[in-house]
């Protein structure tokens, strides 16, 4: 008889969540968490606020809270969350902070939040 690979169960609103208070609290623990910016620059209409926010200052007070309450609310996501690939970018210019556990965690959120908003995961590009 040979081994049956058993779907993984889907992921639930509060492996979300607690994903997203991981990522938050490792903002803390790398000491990347920035105090609250003004209203002017989190209205910013740029992409990831780009023109008024460090990307760890964004992840923080933008995408974190926005994220939570989309998953609380039950809303959908436009598309795919791929926030990993941009956080591996921007980590790399803090060379001297350690961010490995940071995305580490961004990695594993993108993995759940598509699972859980049933996004196909991305092809593999060979």
């Amino acid at each position: 008889m040979s081994p049956v690979d058993l779907p993984e169960p889907a992921p639930t609103q509060a492996n979300l969540l607690a994903c997203l208070t991981q990522i938050e609290a490792s903002l803390i623990a790398a000491k990347l968490a920035t105090e609250q910016p003004s209203p002017q620059a989190l209205a910013s209409v740029e992409p990831f606020c780009f023109d008024t926010l460090e990307f760890h200052a964004w992840l923080q007070w933008v995408f974190l809270p926005r994220m939570r309450e989309t998953i609380v609310q039950n809303n959908p996501l436009a598309a795919p969350c791929s926030i990993a690939p941009l956080a591996e970018y921007r980590f790399a210019e803090l060379a001297s902070m350690d961010t490995a556990e940071l995305l580490a965690l961004i990695t594993t959120f993108d993995t759940l939040a598509n699972r859980y908003f049933k996004f196909e995961p991305a092809p593999s590009i060979q």
